[in-house]
């Protein structure tokens, strides 16, 4: 898996989950979004595209809840986007679309960050 900084307006960040997120890619100590952020990141409002992730595991389900988490305690908000098909019926099924925060595409990722889709 690979995070890519697409932009920063100053107002909202944006990035890009390329890959699959499965346990043996990634020691359980790292956390890419503090390495491509810094820990100060978890502040800021930010949505991450998720249109080129095919495949996601239990680790990774659990990465996305933890920076969920990071989020909420650092001020900042979390906002998944552009989430495939298999990907969101598996959220489905364990229930993550009542924790995490989605939206369909980049323009509604933002609005909920912006607060213009409340």
């Amino acid at each position: 898996m690979e995070l890519r900084l697409v932009s920063d307006d100053g107002n909202v960040l944006h990035i890009e989950m390329v890959g699959a997120k499965a346990q043996p890619e990634l020691p359980a100590a790292f956390a890419p979004l503090e390495a491509l952020l810094g820990s100060e990141g978890y502040r800021r409002r930010t949505m991450l595209n998720m249109d080129e992730t095919r495949f996601i595991d239990s680790s990774g389900l659990s990465w996305l809840v933890d920076c969920h988490k990071r989020f909420i305690q650092g001020g900042g908000k979390l906002v998944l986007h552009s989430v495939r098909s298999p990907i969101m019926d598996l959220f489905t099924m364990m229930r993550l679309e009542m924790v995490l925060n989605l939206a369909e595409d980049e323009s509604a990722a933002r609005k909920l960050l912006t607060g213009e889709g409340s």
